[in-house]
C-alpha cells in the first residue's frame, strides 16, 4: 500500500502590526540611518526660504518658489534632477500655476527653452548652493 501524502497544516494571517510595532520597526531604522554615516536627506538644502521672483525678473504677479518639505515630492524632485526633468522639478518647485505662468512668459522668447532651463537653474542654485546647477544630477555644490 503506498504511503499516503501528508496535508500542510493551514498557514495562520499574520497578525497586523500595531502602531506601537510600526513605530518601534521605524525607530530601528532611524538608528540604522544615524549610525550609517550616510547623507539622510534627499537633496538637502542650502536654504529652505523661498524664491520670490518679481517684476524685475520679468514676472508680474511673482513668481515663488519653494523647496519641498514633504519626503514624496523630495523624493519627486530627486528623481526630476537625475532624470534632467526640467519641467517636473518646475512643477515641484512652482506648483502647477506656477509653471505654466513661468512657461506662458518665456514661450513667446526665440530662446525661451533655454530660459526655462535657465530659470531652473536660478531655483536650484538659491536653494542647493552656488554651482548646483552646474553637477549633473542636480546634487549640491561642493
Amino acid at each position: 500500500m503506498p504511503p499516503q501524502a501528508r496535508k500542510a497544516a493551514p498557514r495562520r494571517a499574520a497578525k497586523p502590526k500595531t502602531p506601537q510595532d510600526k513605530v518601534a520597526s521605524f525607530d530601528a531604522l532611524r538608528q540604522r540611518a544615524r549610525a550609517s554615516g550616510l547623507p539622510t536627506s534627499l537633496a538637502p538644502a542650502h536654504t529652505s526660504e523661498p524664491l520670490t521672483l518679481g517684476k524685475e525678473d520679468g514676472f508680474d504677479p511673482p513668481l515663488v518658489a519653494r523647496f519641498p518639505s514633504r519626503l514624496t515630492d523630495k523624493v519627486s524632485l530627486d528623481m526630476a534632477y537625475r532624470g534632467g526633468h526640467v519641467p517636473l522639478a518646475l512643477q515641484i518647485l512652482l506648483g502647477d500655476a506656477g509653471l505654466l505662468r513661468a512657461v506662458a512668459a518665456l514661450g513667446s522668447e526665440p530662446d525661451g527653452e533655454a530660459l526655462l532651463i535657465a530659470l531652473h537653474a536660478r531655483i536650484l542654485e538659491h536653494f542647493l548652493g552656488p554651482g548646483a546647477a552646474d553637477v549633473s544630477g542636480g546634487t549640491p555644490a561642493s
